[in-house]
């Protein structure tokens, strides 16, 4: 199958989640300009115009914005949940201001990966109560991953290329996605003003009253679509209703891919063609076999929302320029 970016609406398009995979084990000066270079070629060849990088600790997303100003924005570290205790940091409104004066716009990608309880920091709990009052305070916006799909809790509905990253949460004492969102909300309601996404669609996609109700009672927060492709097809089996909450919320949803967890341009750009085939027609269509192993090839289709312009041009871009700059 070939994938044809040219059939898609010429929006400005910026992806808001992709990580630097070159980068995840060692940085060096040629493995940044090879990251760079791959990331380029996947801007070109798919017709986006650019990117929210982060990677885990390294100053890399900073190098290819001051290299690439109008291709790439920096995403910060901040620890994840299960990290903590490497982080002892005690003054967050320096942290915060110290990422700001260096160029970074933003943190991302952070937040709750699901741990052991014992290894779990709360993100409504002390360590983190200065990080959000500084992210508030500073309008620094956030990327924040809550979580995992629903199914990594159940063994007999775990994949097995999730159980082969431990992603199953079914074998040991783990914190319940509902207490996850928990401590989301007490985080939202306790900080109004912060500018936070949540990463895949906050894995709400099975419910669409859940998450209709989540945005209307936190109006600061927004959801990004970087795949699983559980979403699609979660969104495909309530179509109708799911397209009428695309264009109800289409000031709230940001265009995403993940890239990073795919490591090849096919697998990049196939998870680029995949959502905006989703957002942009009305087919009815399959995961692509340029995809990742991560991505599910179901039996049933995918459904495309078929969104209107005035809502794609929010999605893919309006969004984004809000929050981040």
């Amino acid at each position: 199958m070939v994938l044809y970016f040219s059939k898609f609406k010429k929006h400005t398009v910026i992806d808001c989640h992709v990580h630097l995979w070159m980068l995840r084990n060692t940085v060096t000066p040629i493995l940044i300009q090879q990251q760079e270079t791959a990331l380029h070629e996947t801007i070109k060849e798919s017709g986006i115009q650019a990117m929210y990088t982060f990677s885990r600790g390294d100053q890399t997303p900073l190098t290819l914005k001051q290299h690439n100003p109008d291709r790439f924005y920096a995403g910060a570290y901040a620890p994840w949940s299960g990290d903590t205790h490497r982080f002892k940091i005690t003054d967050w409104d320096k942290y915060i201001t110290d990422l700001k004066q260096r160029g970074y716009d933003g943190i991302g990608e952070m937040g709750s990966k699901t741990v052991p309880r014992n290894r779990h920091t709360p993100l409504d709990g002390p360590y983190y109560a200065g990080f959000w009052d500084a992210c508030e305070t500073h309008e620094f916006p956030v990327l924040c991953h809550i979580g995992d799909v629903e199914d990594f809790w159940h063994e007999e509905t775990t994949p097995q290329w999730a159980k082969d990253r431990n992603w199953g949460y079914y074998n040991g004492d783990y914190p319940t996605l509902q207490e996850l969102y928990k401590e989301t909300e007490n985080v939202l309601a306790t900080h109004p003003d912060l500018k936070i996404t949540f990463c895949h669609f906050l894995f709400m996609s099975p419910d669409i009253q859940q998450a209709d109700q989540f945005l209307s009672d936190y109006p600061n927060a927004n959801l990004d679509l970087s795949l699983g492709v559980e979403l699609m097809y979660n969104i495909s089996r309530n179509h109708e209703a799911y397209r009428e909450f695309f264009i109800k919320h289409d000031d709230r949803i940001l265009f995403g891919t993940d890239i990073g967890m795919s490591t090849t341009q096919p697998e990049h750009l196939a998870r680029i063609w995949l959502i905006r085939n989703f957002l942009e027609t009305d087919e009815q269509f399959h995961t692509v076999p340029e995809a990742d192993e991560l991505l599910t090839h179901y039996e049933q289709p995918y459904h495309g929302l078929n969104l209107p312009s005035s809502s794609l041009e929010k999605i893919y871009a309006t969004n984004f320029k809000r929050l981040w700059c």
